[in-house]
């Protein structure tokens, strides 16, 4: 390993230690207040019918991953028949191509699903966005729909398609991203109610 990658591994590790070592509130004011999908994280009016507010970062970098939020992922990939992977969910780093403004992964509250089959994931990703509010979701990317991409956010109950450049990897990303509600993330029992409430039985 050359002296330079070691280096910036070590700036990396101090710059993590740094953030987990401040109180949620401290960690929270220090990134700017982005949601996902690189925009600026103005909670929408509560206009539409069951519509809840949008968390974002607002609760700061978690110290380590939340057991609701891996019981999800669980669930989702049993949901979709094991069709859907893992691409990764807790980390403590930026947005992509947002340098300084703090992911929602770094919350512990969101995951990254991967698949190859697109007409079976977008069975998933719709039944998901139909039943948000049973499932806890606040906020889903689609990558993959032209011309670049599409979200849906539980602060105005439907779907937005991008007409420009704003989420990195679209359009034609082959995965989805999920954020949950801090009490989802938390709750292993209330996820599982959860799913079984919207999906029935999951034989894993």
């Amino acid at each position: 390993m050359s002296d330079q990658w070691s280096a910036r591994c070590s700036l990396c590790t101090q710059s993590a230690r740094q953030i987990l070592e401040t109180s949620p509130k401290q960690r929270s004011q220090q990134y700017s207040h982005r949601s996902s999908d690189g925009l600026t994280r103005k909670t929408q009016p509560l206009g539409a019918p069951n519509s809840r507010p949008y968390t974002g970062t607002a609760d700061g970098p978690a110290k380590a991953r939340r057991a609701g939020m891996d019981e999800w992922i669980k669930q989702a990939i049993s949901a979709s028949g094991n069709t859907l992977t893992n691409l990764g969910s807790y980390a403590i780093r930026d947005q992509k191509g947002h340098a300084g403004v703090l992911s929602v992964h770094a919350t512990g509250r969101a995951v990254d699903l991967g698949f190859t089959d697109r007409k079976t994931a977008l069975k998933f990703i719709n039944t998901v966005a139909r039943n948000a509010n049973e499932l806890g979701v606040e906020c889903i990317l689609d990558y993959f729909p032209k011309p670049w991409g599409r979200g849906y956010r539980c602060d105005r109950q439907k779907w937005k398609r991008y007409m420009k450049r704003t989420i990195a990897g679209a359009p034609g990303g082959r995965w989805a991203h999920f954020e949950i509600t801090p009490q989802a993330a938390d709750s292993v029992i209330w996820v599982k109610s959860a799913f079984l409430k919207v999906f029935g039985e999951i034989h894993q």
